[in-house]
């Protein structure tokens, strides 16, 4: 039976879990910067110094979060906002990460294997050991359940808040909005944490850049003919699948159609054999064979077109989260579905 659920860290922890993942720590070099772009972010002056453009206003989750100066004491419970943070120069604010499941990009190993972990991919740190590092700025994903968890033994945001730290959750706010995410969110939270930390002119070259690559790949969509897709990441019984949110937003802009609604995560095996995907999507995770996906597949389902075909194409999850390899995963996609159009 279809198992349906808008939360798009359940898809990810669900593979990470099932594949024994350990947690890695890398950093980043600082992405050079330009050009601004849309944001809910207000700030009371423009091009002076960043001490000087405080107070800053943003809106995050439906909550007005202001900023008297930029944060100094970040903690990072999730790996695309660290990898953000990375990018924008931050890593010598950043006191602890969490959350981590995968290798940070080249550019930013160095600086991310000197940051302090606590907790793992699975498990995040239990309240005390995330409060004693005594932070003043907490980002995940979403603001109830996951790194939030109270039930868990997890430092609830009320309780963050209480100890003095501003919470922002990047990409979606709750399990209910989480499959309503595009790719522009992305942009938003670059632009939001480019105004908290007063590295704005950084977060808008960053965002320029991405918009650039991501029009360049949409251009050579124009006029294709969608092609049914699935998103596969593992699992006999059931399969996960990965389809609402900015993975399911990623698929159509690569000329593609998921063959799911945005809101499934796992299907049956007969569910799975009915979809008749053209293009199977193999979303890899560290500890995850691709080459035993493929088999798996080519076993079980030898009609599908996408195995008849051998449309089985091997996706690095972590590219297509929402962060700044997000372009990357777009593109990837992209030729993936329409390999013709790179020709």
């Amino acid at each position: 039976m279809l198992k349906h659920c808008f939360a798009p860290m359940i898809g990810v922890l669900l593979i990470i879990t099932a594949c024994g993942t350990t947690l890695t720590t890398q950093t980043p070099d600082a992405v050079q910067p330009t050009n601004p772009s849309t944001s809910t972010a207000t700030i009371s002056t423009t091009t002076a110094p960043a001490s000087a453009g405080y107070p800053v206003t943003i809106e995050n989750c439906g909550r007005k979060l202001t900023f008297a100066k930029a944060p100094e004491r970040i903690i990072s419970l999730w790996q695309p906002p660290t990898e953000m943070l990375l990018a924008l120069g931050l890593g010598d604010r950043i006191v602890a990460v969490g959350g981590n499941y995968d290798d940070y990009p080249a550019n930013l190993q160095a600086e991310a294997a000197t940051l302090k972990q606590i907790g793992t991919a699975m498990q995040w740190p239990v309240k005390e050991v995330t409060l004693a590092e005594n932070p003043d700025f907490v980002i995940s994903e979403q603001l109830e359940g996951f790194a939030f968890d109270s039930n868990s033994g997890y430092a609830t945001v009320a309780e963050l808040e209480a100890a003095g730290a501003q919470v922002y959750s990047n990409n979606a706010c709750t399990m209910a909005d989480a499959g309503s995410k595009r790719l522009e969110q992305v942009y938003t939270d670059l632009a939001n944490l480019g105004a908290i930390f007063g590295v704005s002119e950084r977060a808008n070259a960053i965002i320029t850049d991405l918009q650039s690559r991501q029009a360049a790949i949409e251009q050579r969509m124009v006029g294709v003919s969608p092609v049914n897709v699935l998103f596969y990441t593992g699992g006999e019984g059931p399969l996960n699948v990965l389809s609402g949110g900015v993975w399911g937003d990623l698929i159509v802009r690569a000329g593609g159609k998921n063959v799911f609604d945005q809101d499934v995560f796992q299907v049956s095996a007969e569910e799975f054999a009915a979809a008749q995907p053209d293009v199977i999507l193999l979303g890899t995770f560290p500890g995850q064979d691709a080459a035993m996906l493929e088999s798996y597949l080519k076993t079980t389902f030898p009609t599908i077109p996408a195995v008849q075909n051998n449309r089985l194409i091997p996706i690095p999850t972590i590219n297509t989260e929402a962060s700044i390899r997000i372009i990357d995963g777009l593109e990837q996609i992209a030729r993936a579905l329409h390999p013709e159009v790179f020709e």
